[in-house]
């Protein structure tokens, strides 16, 4: 052939040398690199077997890609899967929430305290019910009808979300007539507080962070059917969310009054535009509001991460029909996203591509996704009313449920869903849990993890703990707090249905009770007024200190174990303390005494003006003390024997009045 070619006037390329693998071992060299591994000759014998194993066709020479094989083989054979030993869950406990009148259920928020728990169910049209662990109705409202007055259904205006604000105990709704609507829910008679109407464009999904020792203030986004999202902070959350002209009745604000006093002293608005070409289906707070995450079903922009100090780059996800739905687990540097192609991908935030993508046997739109971290599990609904799950490591399916809700084939019955499909389980407590109460010694301030006494008597600082997210773990992550339940719920049109995940961990917390106790805002708090006189037959509590060192707090730590009245007995002082030196010396007034009161009063006056509370340094009296009745009815009969019997008369009415126009001697 090359003959041929050359009589051609073809020429072909000398043909490329033979590459000589040089990644290979002989025998001896097999062995004595095991050997160095090992650190002795024990295993001389078993290296040369399997040397004579790996090299089935007797060539001298072994490969390392060779050895990794045979050694994945023989673990895989030892090794079973979670599929194989998973054990198949089944639904239970589908209910209908009857407060919703066959409306819509938007979203099942969670209301969790630490001796608390309930849920708030809020329907398309407004209709709000406050909900027990297990399911059972406590208390129900319209939201329409507290700006409206008409009871029925809504036909103009539905509601798109609703979030719980954990610091300050309020539940905000949004609604499509581009209102936000702020409720008190600190007990189950929610109390309407305000009403911002005129925004801009529909708020289509809110996300909230609160504030924490290390930050003063709390963050609300929310996206905007424009594909803009709008933050509003709040300056003053712990004083007032809002500024408010009347406590006693709901408060209105246009959103343009929001920017100027005396509303700029408690909130700040900041708007991004365009952050999605279409309407953003859902908003998220991650890292402790640093990091704010929105969906869309935009193609160029499906998933978007922004560093709200804005001191970072985004970090844009596309997927071609966008995303529906998305959870993310910042401990996990994990995002799960669905949408309408069917299947979950899984992301990190930092990359470009999903690294690992999720399917089932069939294809319907996803509605809502949740990584279940506390159980290692993906979980997806569709809006086919199935369930897929899949195991967080392995990526394998585990297990499809098909739920069955009672109104699925109904004749006429149209199957809609809200933008919350998945809900979290009742937070539980153990039966048998034991709450370890430690006294906290008395300190001389109001903040008294920050001011404590030394063991000289002084004052001493110290400084608040930082809230650092990157110190924390995966159990501090607030999603995994929030899903670290033995259940969760899907909804369904107005149903619900609870699969089983584990088995109870104890009883869920009861619901809070429908009033408080009358209390003040703790920025009243003031200073303990100075007690003039000390009695020795009362009795001092002596601080309990924590068994181990090393969880003491500085101010537990410093605290003397005695109390004064055992260093008096011991120094044979008793009873000094209730000695009057002045009138002992033969002296009428005390000026030391009374400066030193003056001071404190001073001091107390002080501190109420600078809380705004000045009435409360007013100082108290009793009331006095009313005479018997009896005596009050001798006086009365006393003094009405001093008039005759006839001239006591009777009030006269207007028809009797002696006036010439109603005088009846004047009428004919």
């Amino acid at each position: 052939m090359r003959a041929a070619a050359a009589e051609e006037g073809i020429e072909f390329a000398e043909a490329a040398p033979p590459t000589q693998d040089t990644l290979w071992l002989d025998e001896n060299g097999f062995v004595t690199s095991l050997d160095n591994i090992f650190g002795h000759h024990k295993y001389t014998t078993h290296a040369h077997k399997l040397f004579q194993l790996l090299d089935g066709f007797s060539s001298g020479k072994v490969w390392w890609r060779q050895l990794i094989n045979r050694l994945v083989a023989v673990g895989a054979k030892k090794t079973s899967t979670r599929a194989e030993s998973w054990t198949p869950l089944s639904e239970q406990d589908i209910q209908r929430l009857e407060h919703c009148k066959r409306e819509t259920l938007v979203k099942l928020v969670c209301v969790e305290r630490e001796e608390s728990f309930c849920y708030v169910a809020v329907s398309r049209g407004g209709r709000v019910g406050v909900y027990s662990g297990d399911m059972r109705l406590l208390h129900s409202y319209e939201m329409f009808y507290h700006r409206s007055g008409f009871h029925g259904r809504v036909k103009n205006r539905w509601i798109t979300d609703a979030i719980y604000l954990p610091d300050v105990q309020f539940l905000m709704m949004s609604a499509s007539d581009r209102s936000l609507t702020v409720y008190d829910a600190e007990t189950l008679i929610h109390t309407p507080l305000y009403c911002i109407t005129g925004l801009p464009n529909i708020p289509t999904c809110l996300a909230y962070t609160p504030s924490s020792p290390s930050c003063d203030t709390s963050e609300l986004a929310f996206g905007t059917e424009r594909g803009d999202v709008t933050l509003v902070r709040f300056l003053q959350p712990k004083v007032q969310l809002l500024h408010t002209k009347t406590p006693d009745a709901i408060n209105y604000y246009f959103w343009m009054e929001l920017p100027s006093p005396p509303h700029s002293s408690y909130c700040s608005i900041t708007r991004w535009r365009r952050v999605h070409s279409r309407s953003v289906k859902r908003v998220a707070y991650s890292r402790a509001g640093l990091v704010l995450v929105t969906c869309s079903h935009d193609a160029t922009a499906s998933l978007r991460i922004r560093h709200v100090p804005g001191k970072m780059d985004d970090y844009t996800f596309k997927v071609i029909r966008g995303v529906t739905c998305f959870h993310i687990v910042s401990a996990l540097h994990l995002v799960a996203t669905g949408g309408c192609s069917g299947s979950v991908r899984l992301w990190q935030p930092c990359g470009r591509a999903p690294y690992a993508t999720l399917t089932a046997p069939t294809s319907p739109p996803i509605l809502d996704v949740a990584i279940i971290a506390a159980h290692e599990l993906v979980l997806a609904y569709c809006n086919n009313c199935t369930v897929h799950i899949w195991d967080l490591y392995e990526e394998c399916l585990l297990q499809t449920i098909k739920i069955k809700f009672p109104f699925l084939g109904v004749l006429g019955k149209k199957v809609e869903f809200g933008p919350y499909c998945i809900h979290p389980g009742p937070a539980c407590k153990e039966d048998d849990e034991e709450e370890l109460v430690i006294d906290e010694p008395l300190v001389l301030s109001r903040r008294g993890s920050s001011v404590y006494q030394g063991s000289t008597g002084g004052l001493m600082l110290q400084l608040d703990s930082q809230n650092d997210w990157d110190k924390k773990g995966l159990e501090d992550e607030p999603e995994y707090k929030r899903f670290n339940r033995w259940s969760v719920w899907v909804s369904c049109c107005d149903a619900v249905c609870r699969l089983r995940l584990a088995p109870p961990a104890g009883r869920a917390l009861a619901p809070p009770a429908h009033e408080l106790r009358a209390r003040r805002p703790s920025a009243w708090d003031l200073h303990d007024e100075p007690t003039t006189s000390t009695s020795s037959t009362t009795p001092r509590l002596k601080p309990s200190l924590a068994p181990t060192p090393q969880l003491l707090s500085p101010s537990t730590a410093e605290f003397p174990l005695t109390d004064l009245d055992t260093l008096l007995e011991n120094a044979g002082l008793q009873g000094i303390l209730e000695k009057d030196f002045v009138l002992m010396q033969g002296l009428k007034n005390d000026l030391n005494r009374k400066l030193a009161e003056m001071e404190a009063n001073k001091q107390v006056m002080n501190n109420a003006v600078s809380a705004g509370a000045p009435y409360l340094a007013l100082k108290t009296f009793d009331p006095m003390k009313v005479e018997p009745v009896d005596e009050m009815m001798d006086e009365y009969k006393r003094v009405m024997r001093l008039f005759p019997d006839a001239s006591i008369t009777g009030t006269p009415t207007g028809s009797e009045m002696t006036t010439p126009r109603h005088s009846k001697t004047q009428r004919l």
